[in-house]
C-alpha cells in the first residue's frame, strides 16, 4: 500500500470539518497526484497541525487530527549567505528536510545573488514542497535578506563556519544548550571576508570547522545541519527518558 499524499494549506482554508481548496490545489490532487473521491491524505497547516482527510466531491473532509511528532526538539535557525541561485535552492530544500525552523538569508560582500519578489515566491514553494515531502508539521520561515551587521545585531550569539577555525563543530555539540534556539551561519562561495568574520566573532559568535578539507558552501551547510539535527534528536530521547 502506498503512503498517503500530503498537502499543506493555509490556516484560513480549514473550516470545522472540511478544507476549502484552491483551483490549483484541486488540479494538483486530481490531475498530478491522480487522487479521487474516497482517497485519504494528510492535511497540514504548516504551523504545527496535521489531520487525516478524505477527498469528497468538492471538498476534503477532516476525519481526525494526527498527533505524531515529526519536528526537532530544538529550534535551529540557519543564517545562510545568498549563494548562487541553484545552490541556495538546494540548501533550502535539504535544510527543510533536516528540520530547520527559520532561514535568514545573509547578503555578504561575496554574495552574487540579488533576489527578486518572483524569486522569493519560488523559494516559498520549494520550502512548502520540501516540508510536504519530509512530513514536516511546519514550513520554515524565510526572512528578507540581512546584512552581516544586521545578523549580529538582531540575533543571539551562534556558531559560524570558518575556513580558519581550529575548533570542530563536533566538539561544540556536547556543550550546546538544545533547549534554546541554535543559530548556525554559513558563508558564501569564497567564504567570509576577514572583516565580516571579525565582526561576527566580536559579537560573541563561535567559529567552527568541518575538517581539513575545503567544502563547498552547500556541503558545509548540509553537513553542519546534519550534525546539529542529529544531536537535537538525541536531546529529545534523553528528555523523554527523564
Amino acid at each position: 500500500m502506498r503512503s498517503r499524499q500530503r498537502l499543506i494549506v493555509k490556516a484560513e482554508q480549514i473550516l470545522e470539518q472540511g478544507v476549502t481548496l484552491t483551483a490549483e490545489q484541486w488540479h494538483y490532487l486530481y490531475h498530478v497526484l491522480r487522487l479521487k473521491p474516497g482517497d485519504e491524505l494528510w492535511i497540514l497547516d504548516g504551523q504545527g497541525q496535521r489531520w487525516l482527510g478524505e477527498i469528497q466531491a468538492n471538498t476534503v473532509k477532516l476525519l481526525h487530527p494526527d498527533c505524531r511528532e515529526t519536528e526537532l526538539a530544538t529550534e535551529i535557525i540557519l543564517c545562510l549567505a545568498l549563494l548562487k541561485a541553484a545552490n541556495f535552492e538546494q540548501v533550502l530544500q535539504q535544510a527543510t528536510e533536516l528540520g530547520v525552523k527559520h532561514i535568514l538569508p545573509i547578503q555578504t560582500a561575496r554574495s552574487l545573488l540579488q533576489p527578486s519578489p518572483h524569486k522569493y515566491q519560488r523559494w516559498q514553494r520549494i520550502l512548502q514542497e520540501a516540508a510536504e515531502q519530509s512530513e514536516r508539521l511546519y514550513v520554515p520561515t524565510l526572512s528578507a535578506p540581512l546584512s552581516v551587521a544586521e545578523m549580529v545585531q538582531l540575533t543571539p550569539r551562534g556558531y559560524i563556519a570558518s575556513l580558519t577555525a581550529s575548533q570542530l563543530l563536533w566538539d561544540y555539540l556536547p556543550q550546546m544548550d538544545f533547549s534554546q534556539p541554535i543559530y548556525l551561519a554559513i558563508g558564501p562561495e569564497g567564504g567570509w571576508t576577514d572583516s565580516e568574520l571579525e565582526q561576527v566573532l566580536a559579537a560573541g559568535w563561535q567559529a567552527f570547522s568541518l575538517g581539513q578539507r575545503t567544502l563547498r558552501a552547500v556541503t558545509a551547510a548540509i553537513a553542519s545541519l546534519t550534525l546539529v539535527s542529529h544531536y537535537s534528536e538525541r536531546y529529545r530521547v534523553i528528555q523523554q527518558q527523564h
